[in-house]
């Protein structure tokens, strides 16, 4: 029987600690927010020598039970590296202060993982391979075997576990109290009951903050506001957005329980959404439900305190019962406590890090429902180092707040997704996972006519794209009239893939791949992001040369590939420019880049405003016509020259298309096939689309989706931004130096760096990679983070991959590195990748597989005239 006895303490750190009644006039950084992270950054600028100059405020009481409470668990793995790192760096950070004699309750008990499904138990074979790869020791066991690991629990219905015996758990309080004592003995400034009001902003710029004990001016803000994180970033103007919303996380505490290890293991099981560790000599246990309850709908509170809520024991019901289940002897425990604390969950799940879009010294960590204990050293680390720095110390754009759109901070779309966030913590991580909450939020004009087709949709930065099509029969299009006079009727389909072996959806894919190759496709690529730059003279034209390591001074009517490098050499863009006219250029850019890449573009353009920068995302729909029979279609339905002699490839051009002109044509389709993307106003969009499909009839033409793309892409050795490109990776790693110009007459950003990268080598290089020993009809597939090794060492990771459906093979793409004995990057060259013998391990089984630096020559039906092959790859 289980007896539930309440207590509540509050151990302020306010009544232990010194802190400021009243903050500094002046300061470097003002850090909004006491909590665990806000803490952790406090601490790691004092560390950096800011001490003095920083100020963390509050506003309800410093160490507030519910601002640094959490599980304290410490370590786990990730298969994703920012992720990974920065969990083993809180991990370290506890570890070295407990070992300095700081009291942080630091315990390395292990983490033990538990499974109950096999996809759960393939899930952590992915995970080890990449852990053992990067050094962290850990061990797939077995049922009997877990029992010895913590022999209180219930395995009678587990396939296996997975066990990390380097990790373990801090007390957080004890840790935060920690850092924040060391901070204030570094000259730290902390100041609680103090409330924010405004936030003061010139030329895009924070200035100064208004609190209630008077006004800051600081050179930098660090929004670590927690469930107000949102909030704050409305004080300013313009406003900062932030998209979190609160929704309830239950912590249970029993009291003490006779017989309870204290070096227990923490305990996760993800199938059952619990975990559970030992704490003072009970209990501490949680969950992330599969179904979360959205907190504070209507109005944040004021006082820390009152973040506090209401217990719901039917909603906590079905947590306890799998606890129970887990451990039986804690039906013998007094409960303690049960806690309902609000968190912030941002809207993808992930947690939110970085420099905000609209304002050049305004930084922000959210999100991190409710992990700060695990996340707050190494986000601390990370934001502190980039403030000094200027710069990262690692590239996080899956974490970075510029992954989001104004959209997303939609109080309404909060409110729907945070019901379903909490339960993707603990859900398997299977390929293109997606959210079935805030859908049907960015479409097309052609949306209805896609759905109509039997389209399978996937979301990405809120758009609605095509994953897929259910094609009826070969001959598709026939029924699509019909189809179209009962749009309302045709349900809504999500794209799902709950396997980690071959997809559902493969047979749908290879059909679609068929057309693109052989005949011709219809694709939607509307989600690309869009921008017009243009000036009234010639400044467009020095500005992008400035902007691009390509030569942007090309004819108008011609399309060129460039990247945009910072000052390292790396990524920060990778689009397509076409030539409108002589002092106006249309951009193309990966969906996931609209933010990042208009974000880029007006912190670098002549802020004189002589170039003007508009995002057209939203003003056109983009239909790819894609394959060797894409000339036949669109020839009937403009009068305009599209033979290769006059709309060669990669050119430009505005015609007309049925009865609808304006439209911006561009032969290029981003996979290497032949084809026209065609930008049409969006009033035009439906008509255009009807005509296209009518006139396809008569050659077959089949939809396709981006899965079909993606592997067209993957098969001919294309790079993605986002996927296989970031902010650290250079032109000359990824073999696209030929797109650099480095003897342009105009200096452009990374140009030294990469001049001085030329001269010295580069320390990786990106490999074709196909599988040889792999069967794709029973052996798990490659889907990304795959460990590579080459003569048996490790030496990089799978950034993409995909079934390369021409040459009936696994392809993985992926970085290459030549580490020395002593795990330090040497030189790669093109003799050495190819001198070695590699390995892809999946899961734990390492396949062979053979190695290129080049694109693979792929045989076409239909190859073009000019050197009886495609040309896609022109600079």
């Amino acid at each position: 029987m289980l007896f539930v006895y309440f207590i509540q303490t509050e151990n302020f750190a306010s009544s232990k600690l010194v802190l400021d009644e009243l903050p500094p006039k002046e300061a470097k950084v003002v850090v909004c927010g006491g909590g665990m992270v806000g803490t952790s950054v406090l601490y790691h600028l004092a560390m950096l020598g800011w001490g003095k100059d920083v100020v963390m405020l509050e506003q309800g009481r410093i160490g507030g039970a519910s601002s640094w409470r959490g599980s304290g668990f410490l370590g786990g793995v990730k298969l994703t590296g920012p992720e990974m790192k920065i969990l083993c760096k809180s991990k370290a950070l506890a570890k070295e202060l407990s070992d300095a004699g700081h009291d942080t309750g630091w315990k390395q008990c292990g983490g033990l993982h538990l499974a109950r499904t096999r996809d759960r138990i393939t899930h952590f074979r992915k995970m080890r391979a990449i852990a053992e790869a990067n050094g962290t020791e850990c061990y797939i066991l077995s049922p009997e075997e877990t029992a010895k690991k913590c022999d209180i629990i219930n395995t009678s219905d587990l396939v296996g576990s997975f066990w990390v015996p380097n990790d373990g758990v801090c007390d957080p309080y004890k840790l935060t109290f920690t850092l924040l004592k060391l901070a204030l003995e570094q000259g730290a400034h902390v100041v609680d009951e103090c409330h924010l009001s405004r936030i003061l902003v010139q030329n895009e710029r924070v200035v100064a903050v208004e609190t209630s004990k008077g006004m800051i001016e600081c050179d930098y803000i660090v929004n670590t506001g927690g469930l107000w994180a949102r909030n704050i970033g409305q004080m300013s103007e313009p406003q900062v957005k932030v998209p979190v919303h609160p929704a309830e996380h239950y912590f249970l505490y029993t009291q003490k329980l006779d017989g309870i290890d204290p070096m227990m293991p923490a305990l996760r099981d993800p199938d059952g959404n619990i975990y559970i560790r030992e704490f003072n000599e009970g209990f501490l246990c949680g969950g992330f439900e599969k179904w979360a309850k959205p907190s504070f709908e209507k109005e944040l509170p004021g006082p820390l305190q009152d973040r506090e809520l209401l217990e719901d024991w039917d909603h906590f019901f079905v947590m306890l019962k799998e606890m129970l289940f887990r451990v039986p002897v804690m039906k013998k425990a007094v409960l303690g406590c049960l806690y309902n604390t609000s968190c912030a969950f941002s809207a993808d799940h992930r947690w939110i890090l970085g420099m905000v879009p609209e304002l050049t010294n305004y930084f922000v960590v959210g999100g991190l429902r409710s992990g700060g204990s695990s996340a707050a050293g190494g986000i601390g680390s990370m934001i502190a180092e980039w403030i000094v720095s200027g710069t990262p110390n690692m590239d996080a754009y899956d974490l970075d707040i510029l992954r989001f759109l104004p959209a997303h901070n939609n109080g309404r779309f909060l409110l729907d997704r945070v019901r379903e966030v909490p339960g993707i913590h603990y859900s398997i991580a299977y390929p293109f996972s997606d959210f079935t909450t805030g859908r049907c939020l960015r479409m097309s004009p052609i949306f209805p006519r896609l759905k109509a087709a039997g389209a399978v949709f996937g979301q990405v930065m809120g758009y609605e794209r095509p994953s897929y099509f259910t094609h009826r029969s070969d001959g598709d299009s026939a029924d699509y009239e019909s189809t179209f006079n009962n749009e309302a009727s045709i349900p809504f389909q999500i794209a799902t893939t709950k396997t980690w072996t071959k997809p559902q959806w493969f047979d749908h894919a290879a059909k679609e791949y068929a057309a693109c190759r052989e005949g011709v496709a219809l694709l939607d690529y509307s989600s690309f992001a869009k921008f017009d730059v243009w000036s009234k003279g010639n400044e467009v034209v020095q500005a992008l040369q400035y902007l691009c390591s390509n030569d942007l001074d090309i004819p108008v009517g011609n399309i060129i590939h460039t990247g945009m490098q910072n000052s390292y050499g790396g990524y920060e863009n990778d689009c397509s420019l076409a030539r409108t006219a002589p002092n106006h250029y249309m951009m193309i850019a990966p969906s996931i880049q609209q933010t990042r890449c208009s974000t880029w573009l007006k912190r670098n353009l002549p802020s004189d405003g002589s170039v003007v920068m508009s995002d057209v995302t939203s003003m056109y729909t983009a239909i790819c016509l894609m394959g060797p029979l894409a000339r036949n279609v669109l020839s009937e339905l403009t009068d305009e020259d599209l033979s290769p002699k006059a709309f060669p490839f990669f050119s430009f051009k505005e015609m007309d298309v049925g009865l609808a002109n304006g439209i911006r044509a561009m032969n290029i389709t981003h996979t290497g096939e032949l084809g026209w993307v065609l930008y049409i106003p969006n009033e035009y969009a439906v008509h255009v689309y009807e005509n296209l499909v009518s006139v396809g009839k008569n050659y077959n033409m089949l939809h396709a989706g981006y899965y079909a793309m993606r592997s067209l892409r993957i098969e001919k050795f294309y790079a993605f931004w986002g996927q296989d490109l970031d902010s650290t990776t250079t032109p000359l790693e990824c073999g696209r130096g030929f797109r650099v110009k480095l003897n342009k007459d105009i200096d452009f950003i990374g140009r030294e760096a990469l001049e001085q990268q030329k001269k010295e080598g580069v320390k990786r290089l990106y490999v074709h990679l196909q599988l040889e020993d792999h069967n794709p009809e029973v052996d798990p597939w490659a889907w990304g983070g795959e460990p590579i090794y080459r003569d048996g060492v490790f030496v990089g990771v799978t950034t993409t991959t995909g079934y390369g459906f021409t040459l009936n093979n696994l392809i993985c793409l992926g970085f290459v590195r030549n580490y020395d004995k002593n795990g330090n990057m040497d030189y790669v060259t093109p003799e050495y990748i190819m001198a070695g013998d590699y390995e892809v391990d999946i899961a734990g089984v390492r396949y062979s597989a053979s190695v290129s630096l080049r694109s693979p020559s792929l045989p076409s039906k239909f190859p073009e005239p000019q050197g009886n092959r495609y040309l896609a790859t022109q600079t």
